[in-house]
């Protein structure tokens, strides 16, 4: 290569050069991002759930211990959804998923998902769990009214959430003011 081409070259091959081959195959700068199913959206509010809560020091045996990530019952469209959360990060822990968790197995998870399939058996995870710290997460408003923390709610095809304090305070659990502020609702 001529000498008075060699910068050029060395700028091609980084970001550069990346962005030069989004651009000719179509998909530049200013491409629209890919249209997730409601069910990956709903994984990824899980995922930032785990990231912006903080649990108690005594809730991992050590810092860098695995956070697992539970789905009470069999929720098959949510095992396929979460898979890509496993393996990722939330501070210093490795996430983990499990589906098809018993309730008398509640106590082994730091968030506990319950899609409204399994309503009825969250009273048994509740009473499994005691006052351990496990983030009860659910698919609708109706997991509020039943012991859980944050409801995931869609109004007009866009996807929130609501946060009832009082119950993250009974089991020590605390959300960063980030989430409390992305929050459509925060309850007492």
């Amino acid at each position: 290569m001529p000498p008075a081409l060699r910068p050029l070259q060395r700028i091609l091959r980084g970001p550069a050069l990346a962005l030069a081959l989004a651009a000719l195959a179509g998909r530049g700068a200013h491409a629209e991002p890919p249209q997730l199913s409601e069910t990956q959206l709903r994984a990824r509010f899980v995922l930032n759930f785990v990231r912006f809560t903080e649990w108690p020091d005594r809730t991992f045996s050590t810092p860098d211990a695995e956070l697992t990530v539970c789905v009470l019952g069999s929720a098959d469209a949510f095992d396929g959804a979460l898979s890509p959360l496993r393996g990722a990060t939330a501070g210093a822990h490795r996430v983990a998923v499990r589906t098809g968790v018993l309730p008398e197995q509640a106590g082994d998870c730091q968030l506990l998902f319950v899609p409204d399939a399994e309503l009825r058996r969250l009273q048994s995870a509740r009473e499994a769990l005691g006052r351990r710290p496990v983030l009860i997460v659910g698919e609708s408003d109706a997991v509020l009214d039943r012991g859980g923390m944050i409801a995931l709610r869609t109004v007009d095809r866009h996807l929130s959430f609501v946060v009832k304090l009082g119950a993250a305070r009974e089991t020590a659990l605390n959300f960063s003011p980030q989430m409390l502020r992305a929050a459509a609702e925060v309850l007492p």
